[in-house]
């Protein structure tokens, strides 16, 4: 089947992967934006949405209203907003990451399917991403599917080298962590107040666990138009950072979340973000 990647924002992160698929035998209108997919979608067309169930913040949420066969696969625990039409929902909160799911699919839905390298690569980079490096969250069935992209072509040399960072991205996640602070005893906050690469705020995230006596970890800054404050947020295990962001709209799996909180200053989704810890401890 002929298939496109609706992606609208090409940033800094991804387009070190997407140049390996523009070159090759790929076609050349594999990448389309949500506008340009919309002009060619029928009554034949399927939207496959992965790593995502929530409507409002797929790449493209008008698709969902023109497509009849829509397919959910994600790993993320449902919310109340959930997308209600789809004809195949396969939603796995205890999967490592969408790509395990994938992998998964890939194996058993027919022998004759043929991966190439770049997308072994593709989605074994994914779970090294969901499972930080196969340190949490991963199960024998992430082994499992990360096993079968290797034997697919995964170059785990490849992977690495897709997440180097230049000397201005390291400067950068240092600065960051030097802003944290402690916030109930063994939760590190902080908070920037210019714009910095989602990659970037992550790894600074990730970093921070390295750090003796620290169980959670969340980073704020604000999105380059303005318009919204991004938090990146991971743990060791016993804080639930998806519990704690699914307060300010935000969502991901108990080791690691992410949010997209608009209209507001840092320093106010600062507080509101202080206030979700607050009240989880409080419920817990």
């Amino acid at each position: 089947k002929k298939a496109h990647i609706v992606i609208n924002e090409v940033t800094s992160s991804v387009r070190p992967m997407m140049e390996r698929f523009e070159t090759g035998d790929y076609p050349k209108d594999l990448f389309l934006t949500g506008s340009e997919a919309a002009d060619i979608v029928d009554n034949n067309t399927a939207l496959v949405v992965v790593d995502v169930n929530r409507p409002s913040i797929t790449e493209e949420p008008d698709l969902l209203k023109l497509v009849k066969t829509i397919v959910v696969i994600d790993h993320h625990r449902q919310s109340s907003e959930i997308i209600t039409n789809a004809t195949l929902s396969y939603v796995e909160p205890y999967a490592s990451s969408a790509c395990e799911l994938v992998a998964e699919i890939l194996q058993y839905v027919a022998d004759s399917i043929r991966i190439k390298s770049p997308e072994a690569d593709a989605m074994y980079a994914g779970i090294v991403i969901d499972t930080n490096n196969f340190t949490n969250q991963a199960g024998v069935r992430t082994f499992e599917a990360a096993a079968f992209l290797r034997r697919s072509g995964a170059d785990t040399g490849d992977v690495r080298k897709l997440f180097q960072n230049d000397l201005a991205g390291t400067i950068a996640r240092y600065d960051i962590i030097q802003t944290a602070r402690m916030y109930h005893n063994d939760i590190a906050v902080a908070a920037v107040d210019h714009t910095v690469g989602r990659v970037t705020a992550a790894q600074a995230a990730d970093e921070l666990l390295n750090i003796s006596g620290i169980d959670a970890s969340f980073v704020l800054f604000p999105d380059a138009d303005g318009e919204r404050v991004i938090i990146s947020a991971r743990s060791m295990g016993n804080t639930n950072v998806q519990v704690v962001l699914e307060k300010l709209g935000g969502g991901g799996n108990a080791a690691t979340a992410g949010a997209q909180v608009p209209s507001g200053s840092v320093e106010a989704v600062l507080q509101r973000l202080l206030r979700a810890i607050d009240q989880y401890f409080e419920e817990d």
